[in-house]
């Protein structure tokens, strides 16, 4: 699913004239929001329903460079999902080039409690993550899905 378009702008490039790490994480992070609009909860779903997510994981890895003017696309696909938690892969397009994936672990939190706690999806989003689910459970997992850091010797 198409989540995000995103230009790089000169605030962005770092001092080997690329991409600074920490703004692909800004524009996974802005595609996430995006994914929390395509499931329900925007502003209005939040407010109404008292719900919200919080990340419990994410991994980034930087495939290639992006440069200044770049527009990157953001794709997602869904690699489970239960009661209260959905794993999310990302993906960051510069045109034809792979160049950067962000696997994301969300849970859904209740806000209206004190301390907030983690809560069953409500309905509304609850059934359209199930849609997103049933279009993606078959889907072969993209490459990178699952892997940790390490040093290969």
């Amino acid at each position: 699913m198409h989540l995000l378009s995103e230009s790089v702008g000169p605030e962005w490039i770092d001092y080997n004239g690329h991409l600074y790490d920490g703004y692909y994480a800004v524009i996974f992070a802005r595609a996430t929001d995006a994914f929390l609009v395509r499931i329900g909860l925007d502003a209005d779903g939040r407010a109404s329903t008292g719900r919200t997510i919080y990340t419990l994981e994410t991994h980034v890895r930087f495939l290639r460079e992006v440069k200044l003017g770049a527009t990157v696309e953001i794709t997602a696909q869904l690699l489970g999902l239960d009661h209260k938690r959905v794993r999310l892969f990302l993906n960051m397009q510069n045109g034809a080039i792979l160049a950067a994936t962000s696997e994301q672990l969300l849970i859904c939190i209740d806000q209206t409690l004190e301390p907030p706690r983690s809560a069953a999806w409500p309905s509304p989003t609850e059934s359209l993550l199930a849609e997103l689910w049933a279009r993606d459970a078959g889907l072969p997992a993209p490459a990178g899905a699952g892997q940790s850091i390490a040093l290969k010797r």
